[in-house]
């Protein structure tokens, strides 16, 4: 079962999210073949590794895309403070 994400994940290529969004995806697809290698095969341990490393590795593009998110916020309030001047402060 794979996670909603808000906003979802981006699908356009241009879109400023979806490098991010695509990490995202691949991370994802590495935890369920980890999990289906965990049932086909006997090694339960590295099987249990595997599916570990593929969690921390999704938890971090997680984090990433939350931090992009951010600075494209950021971004967006700094061109509209730079876009509309307050008015009132001028002569």
């Amino acid at each position: 079962m794979t996670k909603s994400y808000d906003p979802p994940l981006a699908t356009n290529p241009h879109a400023p999210l979806y490098r991010v969004d695509k990490g995202i995806r691949s991370a994802q697809q590495r935890l369920d073949a980890a999990i289906d290698a965990k049932r086909h095969h006997t090694s339960q341990n590295l099987a249990h590794e595997v599916i570990k490393e593929a969690r921390e590795g999704l938890k971090k593009s997680e984090q990433l895309r939350a931090l992009r998110i951010k600075e494209l916020a950021r971004q967006a309030g700094a061109e509209a403070v730079g876009k509309w001047p307050d008015e009132g402060h001028g002569v």
